[in-house]
Order: structure tokens, then sequence, then C-alpha cells
């Protein structure tokens, strides 16, 4: 009997040990307090874009690369899927280059979760020129994974594939090459239209507020051709998590009908997609990606632009610290920051500023949410300046999920528990960083 104790005593002791080790409280200090927001507010004061006053009128160009690999392939979105078996639509990465005669922009965006890290530092690497390069991604669940090389995503997503990546990345830095002789002046219209009906607050359906506006560029060249940039904050988790048919969702199938029907080239970036999905009807996957991408294209096509007459191009990366992260365990516990480092990576991304004009672009390091852009009023204290605000994900680093703070702690939802790694108030601290910069008017 007394060594069944003594046993049940040393378990009992390990588990402890490995209990205090491994998870500790979720940090709920006030944000105003924390060494992190106040070093970032303390840089936003010193943060200045470059201007780039135009040399002439716009230009713009545009390329497309099909990332269909021939042979079968690990896939990403949900649970592990270690190989397609077919392909229902081809994915692709997308570069549209705007230039106003002093600097080119590329807008890049992939047809995958996310754009990958890894995939963004091999082209930054590559691309030895002055050209400010802009990440996102369509944020398809239903393509190519193998792209992330911590534990987590090679379990996830497949095995990391470092000879792709590179092959990706060649081949996109051929592309920004060959798309710079390929320029033409053209007309550059920014508009926006409503499709709140197609979405809803995945986290509170009932009660949550959402972006559902459709944003983009329309571009007409010199030689007739036209552009369309469309973004939106419907999730693309349409086809189910058990299908292995490699497709680009309803994104995939809207890029199609605008390029047959109306432009010669068309791009997507996810928008503030966080916390929005978009709405159940008796229509499902492919046939329903067909429909909504038909709703979503009359919307567009009708939608009224708004002339970019000022050519001026303003770029920048806004830094942003963070402290220690806080995936969720329970409501009020985490894993420890060196065991959230082990399986994931280190929590690093800065925003992306771009301004066309008068629309000021953020690309978010994140899956951000558009409840905390309707809630903080961010578009309407842009229009008091004068200025369209348009926020995309994924640019390239990937912080988690930035949602409304007024779920945390609350919500049993994944996008909180299992996809929010940064912890409380990150949803306000992003707020603020765009509220600030909005206020400084560069």
């Amino acid at each position: 009997m007394k060594t069944f104790i003594r046993i049940a005593l040393i378990v009992t002791g390990i588990i402890c040990v490995l209990f205090v080790s491994l998870i500790g409280p979720i940090d709920d200090s006030p944000l105003e307090k924390q060494g992190f927001y106040l070093q970032t507010m303390k840089e936003l004061d010193a943060f200045h874009p470059t201007k780039f006053l135009p040399d002439g009128g716009w230009k713009t160009a545009w390329a497309t690369i099909n990332i269909t690999p021939s042979h079968p392939m690990p896939m990403a979105g949900y649970a592990p899927r270690n190989r397609f078996d077919s392909v229902h639509d081809s994915v692709y990465i997308r570069l549209l280059a705007i230039s106003n005669g002093n600097q080119t922009i590329f807008i890049i965006s992939a047809d995958l979760l996310i754009f990958p890290p890894a995939l963004k530092h091999k082209i930054e690497s590559l691309n030895h020129s002055n050209h400010f390069l802009y990440f996102s991604a369509t944020h398809v669940h239903s393509s190519l994974g193998a792209w992330n090389d911590s534990v987590i995503g090679n379990l996830i997503l497949g095995p990391y594939n470092d000879e792709w990546l590179n092959s990706l990345a060649a081949k996109v830095n051929a592309s920004i090459q060959s798309t710079i002789q390929q320029m033409l002046p053209s007309k550059i219209e920014y508009y926006e239209t409503n499709a709140n009906e197609y979405v809803e607050n995945r986290i509170d359906p009932e009660h949550g507020s959402v972006d559902g506006k459709l944003r983009g560029f329309k571009i007409k060249r010199e030689d007739n051709k036209k552009a369309l940039l469309v973004s939106y904050s419907g999730h693309p988790t349409n086809i189910s998590h058990l299908s292995r048919a490699l497709s680009g969702d309803y994104v995939g199938a809207l890029i199609q009908k605008a390029e047959k029907k109306d432009v010669d080239f068309a791009l997507f970036t996810a928008g503030m997609i966080g916390s929005h999905r978009t709405r159940f009807t008796n229509e499902k996957e492919f046939v329903y990606c067909d429909s909504l991408s038909n709703r979503l294209y009359r919307k567009i096509k009708t939608a009224l632009g708004e002339p970019l007459l000022n050519a001026e191009i303003d770029t920048g990366n806004i830094s942003i610290h963070y402290g220690p992260s806080q995936l969720h365990i329970l409501q009020k516990y985490k894993v420890h920051d060196w065991v959230f480092k082990g399986l994931f990576q280190k929590l690093e991304g800065d925003i992306r500023f771009l301004k066309l004009g008068n629309v000021t672009m953020y690309g978010m390091p994140c899956d951000f949410s558009g409840e905390i852009y309707t809630d903080d009023r961010l578009g309407e204290l842009a229009r008091l300046k004068n200025e369209k605000l348009f926020i995309t994900s994924f640019n390239g680093d990937y912080v988690g999920y930035i949602t409304s703070d007024k779920h945390y702690g609350h919500s049993e939802q994944e996008e909180i528990m299992a996809l929010n790694w940064v912890g409380p108030y990150y949803g306000k601290y992003f707020s603020d960083v765009i509220k600030k910069t909005i206020e400084k008017k560069y």
C-alpha cells in the first residue's frame, strides 16, 4: 500500500510540474500598460510613409501564374489531407502592377490559405529593385499545403516543401520583371458596393456586426484591356473538408466569370475575413460557389467607380510589437510562450501600408475581423479625411486571428479559443494603430 501511495504521489508531482511548466494563466493586464503596445505607439509617432509624386499618370500591367502541380501534393484548410486526387479548377498566383512613373507597386495574391511567410521572404530576397510588394491571399480552404516548416505546420499542412516554394518564388520574380516591360497608361477607378446579404458573423450570427462590402479597382488601359481587383470578407469554406478536389472555391468561380465575360485579368484579395463566413443556403459546394459568384459579380459589374485622379503613391511598413503568445487551453489558461514557439512560430508581423491616390490600403498579418472595422467606425473616420479605407488580410506574415475583444473570455468558438494566438485586447490594439495613422493623414 505504501508503494502504491508513493507511486501515486510521484505521478501527481510529475503532472503538477508539467502543468506548471506548460500552462499558465492568461495575462489580461490593461493594454495601455503593456510594453509592446507602448513601444508600437511610440514608433508610430515617427512613422512616415515614403511619398512618390507622379511623373505622368497611372500605368498598369498584370500577370497570372498557374501553380497547379502536375503531381499530388498535400492540401491545406481543414484537418490533414495528404494529397489532392483531382482538380476541379486550377489555382494561381496573380500580380497586378501599378505605377505613377516614380514608383511601381505590385499587389500579389495567391490561391492559398494564407500568403506563406516562407514564400514572401523568398520573393523579397529576389526582389532587388525598389518595387513595393503588397501581399494577400484568397484564403481558399481547398488549395495546396506544404508551405510551413513548423511542427504544427508539417502535421496539419503536410511536409514542408522548400523546393516547391523556391520554384514559386522564381516564377513570381520572373513575372515581376516581365510585367514591368508591359506597363501602359491606364485609368483606375475605386469602387465599393454592399453585399452584406451574402455574409454573416460566424462568431455571433444573431447579433454580431459584419462588413459585407465588395471593394476594389476597375482598370482600363489605353489598349482597351481591362483588369479588376476584388476584395470581400466571405470565408471561402464552401467545399467540404472531406473533399480532395483542388479548387479556388467561390473566389475561383468569380475570377473565371469576370475574365470570361468582361475583363482580361482579375485578382482577389481576402478582406476582413476573421469573423465572417458566407451565408448558408440549400445550395452546396460547387453549385453554391457558382451561384454566389454570379450574385457577387452582378454587384461588381454595376458598382460605380470613383476615378483616382491623384496619382501619388505612398508606401511603408508599420512595425507591430507583440507580447508573449496566449494560445488558449481553457478560458483563463494558455500554453506558455516557449511551448507555442516550439509548436508554431514566434509572433511577428508588420502592417503593410499602401496609398494610391486617396485610397489607403492596410495589409494585415492575420485574419482581420470586419466586426472591428464596423464597430469602431474605421471607414467613417477615413471618410472624414476624404479618404477611402481598404483593409486586406494575409500580408505574408501571420499571427492568427485578430477578432473583436468583446468575444474574448466569453466565446467558445474556435476563432477565439484555438485561432487567436495573441490574447485579449488585440482588436483594440490593431484598431488603434489604424486610427492613429488615419488621424495623421499622411
